[in-house]
């Protein structure tokens, strides 16, 4: 099933009540996320409005959420994660938390024990995953640049894959003896 067909999957099942607009999806190896544009509701403008709208919807559509995901992870063999968004408001759920190994220095591990003696986190795993959280909140814009850079280079990967090259490129015309014997 490719995106566009999926696109059209969701739409033909969910309700026109939920969802605003097309689902934004966001595929991943080892995880599908679709991100529902929701519909605003009578709560009026805010942020924290906008919150509890989507707290109202996730609640709401839970059941359906959760055999919609059953139906496409059957077919899609991957994971399949939901979030909804209503304006700049934004909040995912269901998604996989996966276990990441790295190696430390003995500074680098000093930090996160400094972390959870300090109370910020139980364990190192919740340490670094806060680091990793901080980071990206004080680097968000500069983050955001690298992944539309990054964006950039896959679709023009993506183009040079398409395009077929006929036959072998021509030998260099030999202007030199250059190994000849």
């Amino acid at each position: 099933m490719n995106e566009a067909e999926l696109e059209a999957w969701l739409l033909a099942r969910l309700p026109a009540d939920l969802v605003a607009g097309a689902p934004q999806l966001l595929t991943y190896d080892d995880e599908l996320v679709i991100m529902l544009l929701v519909a605003a509701g009578a709560e009026g403008p805010g942020e924290a409005a906008a919150h509890g709208r989507i707290a109202e919807l996730r609640e709401a559509s839970r059941p359906l959420r959760v055999q919609l995901a059953r139906e496409l992870q059957a077919v899609l063999r991957r994971p399949v994660a939901w979030g909804m968004r209503l304006g700049e408001a934004e909040e995912l759920f269901t998604t996989r938390s996966t276990p990441v190994m790295t190696r430390l220095n003995r500074n680098e591990r000093d930090v996160l024990d400094t972390l959870v003696a300090a109370g910020v986190a139980d364990t190192r795993s919740a340490a670094l995953a806060y680091v990793v959280r901080a980071f990206a909140i004080a680097h968000g814009e500069w983050l955001a640049e690298v992944r539309q850079a990054i964006e950039q280079v896959q679709q023009v990967r993506s183009k040079l894959k398409l395009r077929r090259r006929p036959g072998e490129p021509p030998a260099p015309s030999s202007g030199s003896d250059a190994g000849e014997e």
